[in-house]
């Protein structure tokens, strides 16, 4: 499947450029063009240093779309825009990543507002699609370029293909360019960027940078990650471990929730139904809502101990809780301090197809 979407993605951009006469914009003949598929990014005492993973398109015209024929050029620069320029002139080529599927930063990219000027950047230049995928990543530069080379299809692609084929978080749930962009005009969310590493020769998902208010505010495990993903109605599916022997699986699951002040204290009343097909063993419904209920309470209460509200509620406030957002609207902060949940879980128990 993967082999099958590299060409495709290959001999559209072929095909694309060949009906302006093999040339691209502005007339750039196709062989004197790079597009790199996944562009890894890092910053280090006011120095960029960006590395572009292509793949030679002729090769993907003559069918061969394996992870074969990869390049991986380096530039570096004081400013992101610099180091474009600079890898341009030194592979005498123009650089187009109006098809990259991913940028990956490095962890220090996000402070000492990097990510802003970058993206300041991106939105002024217009040089990446919005739909590009966003990860940080733990594994160095060297090792993500190895892993570029070893991979059955390119690094981007992979990535690509590892969000559409996510059985339990929607598609539509990725952070992207566009998503990053929006909320440094907004900085309203608590957004969750996916943090990659290298292990077995493959990049996985271990963890997520969690942007609040466009600010850095740590790090969250899976399972955190789960709730977050629960509580903003973007999973597909959810498996429940009430213990060794009984395992259920949640679909079709929805969350709404209502708002309560009292005395500047304000309640998140979160309601959360869905539906539970056993996967082994026969638990209870009520032993089914009480395992989620707590666990949702537990994790929620966890975050806030670190600042983080995983149940993103202030993007709600302004339609739903209009008299909460009079008093908190420009106070984020003091609102988290005075949040608190209540969880109510309603679960019908179905059988398994």
């Amino acid at each position: 499947m993967f082999k099958h979407f590299v060409f495709k993605t290959g001999i559209c951009i072929f095909l694309g450029v060949s009906a302006s006469g093999f040339s691209g914009c502005g007339g750039t003949e196709l062989e004197n063009k790079s597009f790199p598929l996944a562009v890894l990014i890092s910053e280090q005492d006011g120095q960029y240093k960006s590395c572009y993973l292509s793949q030679q398109l002729s090769e993907v015209a003559n069918e061969r779309a394996d992870g074969g024929n990869m390049t991986a050029e380096s530039a570096s620069g004081s400013t992101y825009y610099e180091t474009h320029k600079t890898f341009e002139k030194n592979n005498r080529s123009q650089l187009d990543t109006s098809h990259t599927k991913a940028v990956i930063f490095q962890q220090e990219f996000l402070t000492g507002g990097t990510l802003e000027t970058f993206l300041e950047t991106v939105r002024r230049e217009n040089t990446y699609a919005r739909n590009t995928l966003v990860y940080l990543s733990d594994s160095s530069m060297e090792k993500l370029e190895k892993l570029n080379s070893s991979l059955e299809v390119p690094l981007g692609s992979y990535l690509e293909q590892m969000t559409e084929n996510e059985k339990e978080i929607k598609e539509q749930a990725a952070v992207t360019l566009g998503t990053l962009l929006n909320e440094q005009a907004n900085a309203s969310r608590t957004l969750l960027v996916p943090v990659i590493q290298e292990k077995r020769g493959t990049p996985q998902i271990h963890a997520y940078e969690v942007l609040q208010n466009f600010k850095p505010k740590g790090r969250i495990g899976l399972d955190e990650a789960q709730i977050y993903y629960l509580l903003a109605g973007q999973l597909s599916q959810m498996d429940i471990y009430l213990n060794r022997k009984e395992q259920l699986r949640l679909i079709n699951m929805k969350c709404r929730r209502n708002f309560v002040m009292s005395d500047g204290k304000v309640t998140e009343q979160i309601v959360l139904t869905a539906q539970a097909e056993h996967v082994t063993g026969t638990a209870s419904r009520s032993a089914a809502e009480r395992t989620v209920k707590e666990r949702i309470e537990r994790i929620c209460r966890a975050g806030m101990e670190q600042g983080i509200d995983l149940s993103d509620s202030a993007r709600y406030l302004p339609l739903h809780a209009p008299d909460v957002y009079r008093v908190y609207g420009r106070q984020a902060e003091r609102y988290r301090e005075n949040l608190e949940f209540d969880v109510l879980v309603q679960i019908r128990m179905i059988s398994r197809q």
